[in-house]
């Protein structure tokens, strides 16, 4: 194995390039899986919100990481150097996909399968690179390991966490409920009476969120259920404005993605809501 190390590593790194850069493109193109049914678990995690992280697909991140994990598995320098840099690179892919593994577990309740795939090939790229730091990187003393994990580790979960936390606050003064309500409602009814469509699935969970948001103005809000099982389900048409994360807010002709506060919302549809914040 330690003779073939660099080319395992590089192999392995190839496959996992492959799967990602596919669900890049499935993530830009809005096209259907490969061996995925519609409305699939795959549909599922690809259309939710954590699919995206700063924008960017997450699986743009994993192809990043491997192109890394490829180019200085092939690299030629000292190998200390090189065990140092795929070490970092796969502990911070592993970590991740723990991450988006729970998230898939237990918030969206749905598994992609081409995203274990990249799971276990990051996992066993970590764990070769585990197993080999005696002869790859001798001089580096296991409390120097030990911290670079716990680091690395712990950046990459607490930026992940943070990044992706919900934006649900409502930019409001919260002790005076009356006028939140009055202000959820004015916002739901301009939202109605300028055409705005939320486009959503009955299982995603920042869909729900959402609703959460307006409470019982969610009864004005012109919904779109995407899912194919959905109630109501009109999911030909979120197919036909090329609907592919969840929930989408058309406002304005716009299209904007992602779960909003309701003063993001007040400000993208233009609801002047001066009356009811300073009504005393």
């Amino acid at each position: 194995m330690k003779k073939n190390f660099n080319l395992i590593i590089a192999v392995l790194s190839i496959l996992g390039l492959i799967v990602s850069i596919y669900l890049t493109y499935l993530h830009f193109a809005g096209s259907q899986a490969a061996f995925c049914s519609e409305g699939s678990d795959c549909d599922l995690v690809r259309q939710s919100s954590y699919s995206s992280l700063l924008g960017i697909p997450v699986a743009a991140y994993g192809v990043l990481g491997y192109v890394v994990l490829l180019v200085f598995s092939l690299m030629s320098i000292p190998r200390n150097i090189r065990w140092l840099v795929l070490y970092a690179v796969s502990l911070s892919g592993f970590v991740f996909s723990v991450y988006l593994t729970y998230l898939e577990l237990f918030v969206i309740k749905a598994i992609c399968p081409y995203c274990i795939v990249s799971a276990v090939i990051m996992t066993i790229i970590f764990i070769m690179l585990i197993t080999t730091k005696a002869s790859q990187s001798p001089k580096l003393s296991v409390a120097k390991t030990m911290a670079i994990t716990a680091l690395l580790s712990a950046g990459v979960l607490f930026g992940s966490y943070a990044l992706q936390l919900d934006s649900i606050d409502y930019d409001l003064n919260t002790e005076e409920m009356s006028k939140i309500d009055e202000y959820r409602f004015g916002l739901a009814k301009h939202l109605r009476n300028t055409g705005a469509l939320m486009f959503a699935s009955f299982k995603c969970p920042h869909c729900n969120h959402q609703k959460e948001l307006f409470g019982p103005a969610m009864e004005y809000i012109l919904y779109v259920e995407c899912h194919p099982k959905g109630e109501n389900s009109s999911a030909s048409l979120c197919f036909s404005r090329g609907i592919t994360n969840y929930p989408t807010w058309e406002i304005n002709g716009r299209y904007y993605e992602g779960q909003k506060s309701l003063k993001e919302l007040a400000d993208l549809s233009g609801f002047d809501a001066s009356a009811i914040l300073n009504k005393k």
